[in-house]
């Protein structure tokens, strides 16, 4: 015979009841592990939201596949929508009017744009410009806390790099750091750390990333040594052209006098015995060919600074004709307001 107990009998109601009350509080849970995750990672979060639906065109993709972007970098890359923009859409959507500056690029309402410069001997050009305009994005993505664990090691480094002064002094105070943060992550290699590591976040290698910042400006940079060692060299040949030519003016003249007074004492008898006369005679025709010879010098360097100053002229054009390739504002595609 069964003894009875003192359990108490759960009735079905209660059962289902009391396993609502469990996943309540297990849905609870995930909801509250959720929300902080996204409170923690908020900015990724957006980040992922804003990069929804994005299609970059082909030159695009190509441009994001030679990044060779982290993660980090895709989901903030893939969030700004980077545009590959023609003069007059590059112009609107920059504000660029100014004919003296050339932009390359701007980070705006979290867009990012790029003046679709295609031009084989400017080669790394827009890769370049897409990567600085990205690093203006992650820079307006860092917390306060990380900033400031970053300005004293981009400052000790702006020192050693004196190159960078002129370019960065040129904006606005409040400007700078975001400037200097930018132009060490993609146009200085061989970092210290601390930022090689921060840099790292975004890109996987930040060095090839100089590079495209290297390939584009090495014809500019190549042309203006060109042209300040052509302007030493014609200045160096000016100088001696003109302090030959007023030696070579100071001996005609004597010459021309020697010569008179040879010839009327050559007309006057006795002046010269026959000696005399063949020997200075010989001495004046010497002096007439050195002059001669110096002459010819002279036209030499002459020749040689006429083809400097096309050379330097040639350059001076090849320089404005690649200005005018990056600056939207250029006077041949100007556009009017």
């Amino acid at each position: 015979m069964n003894k009875p107990t003192n359990e108490p009998i759960i009735r079905a109601r209660e059962q289902s009841a009391h396993k609502m009350h469990i996943w309540a509080i297990i849905t609870s849970v995930i909801f509250l592990i959720f929300f902080v995750f996204v409170l923690l990672n908020r900015v990724a979060v957006i980040d992922w939201f804003k990069g929804i639906g994005y299609n970059p065109t082909p030159d695009v993709l190509t441009i994001k596949s030679s990044l060779g972007l982290t993660a980090d970098g895709e989901r903030i890359f893939n969030a700004t929508r980077p545009l590959l923009a023609s003069r007059d859409d590059f112009n609107n959507s920059c504000e660029s009017h100014d004919e003296a500056v050339s932009v390359l690029g701007c980070y705006t309402n979290d867009r990012v744009y790029v003046y679709n410069v295609d031009d084989s001997a400017l080669a790394g050009i827009r890769e370049s410009t897409t990567s600085h305009e990205l690093l203006h994005a992650v820079w307006s993505r860092l917390t306060g806390y990380e900033k400031t664990q970053l300005i004293p090691i981009l400052e000790s480094t702006y020192a050693d790099h004196p190159e960078l002064k002129d370019t960065i002094e040129s904006y606005a105070k409040e400007e700078q750091l975001d400037e200097l943060y930018v132009r060490l992550g993609t146009q200085v290699a061989d970092l210290p750390e601390t930022l090689e590591t921060h840099y790292a976040r975004f890109f996987s290698n930040q060095d090839a990333i100089v590079a495209f910042y290297d390939a584009y400006i090495k014809p500019f940079n190549e042309l203006n040594e060109k042209i300040e060692t052509l302007k030493k060299e014609m200045s160096v040949l000016e100088k001696e052209i003109n302090d030959r030519s007023a030696a070579l003016d100071a001996r005609l003249t004597s010459l021309d006098s020697q010569i008179d007074e040879f010839n009327r004492c050559a007309e006057t008898a006795g002046c010269f015995n026959q000696w005399t006369f063949a020997s200075r005679r010989a001495e004046l025709v010497a002096e007439q060919q050195a002059i001669n010879a110096e002459n010819d010098a002279i036209n030499d360097l002459i020749n040689k600074y006429n083809a400097n100053v096309d050379t330097y002229n040639n350059s001076i054009l090849r320089s404005t004709e690649l200005q005018n390739k990056i600056n939207s504002n250029s006077p041949e595609t100007k556009i009017e307001e």
